[in-house]
Formats: structure tokens, sequence, C-alpha cells
């Protein structure tokens, strides 16, 4: 849904919306998937919700280590067997990492910053 370019050319907060010179479009969910979002939301509120989504981000981080390390995301062959059986490869490569990394005590690797949150000041520095 387009807002009308004399809608926005008249607005006293238009500089601080935007300072696009051609119209802005606001996009809605259809009720269905807006009431999906929503109830995923308070879901994942609640102290069981969370304790789900910790599994999850164990899940993402497993994934994150197969593309970035094994090349999980491209498949070397066609075929539904060559594809699986370099999965289970993969799978089984993760799993030698890890405890190659557990023997040797090698410390897992924390949370990346992002180059966003590195610029914002820390309590030990204090504000400003």
């Amino acid at each position: 849904m387009p807002f009308r370019q004399g809608d926005c050319q008249a607005c006293e907060a238009r500089a601080l919306c935007t300072r696009a010179k051609q119209a802005r479009y606001l996009r809605f969910h259809p009720r269905e998937q807006h009431e999906a979002l929503e109830a995923a939301r308070a879901r994942f509120s609640t102290d069981a919700g969370r304790d789900l989504y910790k599994r999850r981000a164990g899940m993402e981080g497993t994934l994150s280590q197969g593309g970035r390390a094994f090349g999980l995301r491209r498949t070397r062959d066609r075929g539904i067997d060559k594809t699986h059986l370099q999965q289970v490869a993969i799978a089984t490569a993760i799993n030698v990492d890890r405890l190659v990394a557990w023997f040797t005590g090698q410390p897992r690797a924390t949370t990346r910053t992002s180059r966003c949150a590195a610029l914002a000041p820390t309590p030990a520095m204090g504000p400003g």
C-alpha cells in the first residue's frame, strides 16, 4: 500500500522519517501469518519457549560449523543417495572435530560480536 506523494510532502516529521523522493510502501502480513507470528513470539517469551530456543541455538551452531568448515551448503554429486552419504560424512567429521577439540582442551568459540556492537561502550568504560 503506497503512501501518496502528497501525504509525505506535507508531513512535519518527514525529515525524521525518510529522505526518499518517491513514495514509500507499507506492507502488512495477511491476518493468518500475522496471528501465527504473534503466537510464536508469545510462545518464545515463556520459560519453556526460551529453553526450546536454546536447543535451536545449539543446532544453529552445528549447522554453521558444518557450512563454514566442511562445505555443508553444497553437494558434490547428484542424487539423493550420494548427497546423503556426503551429509553423513560431514556429520562424522563434525563429531571427530569436536572430539579432538575436547581431548586437547580447546575451548569452544564464543559468539562473534558484530561490528556495530563492538562500537558500543562497555559497562567498564561508562557512558560516552
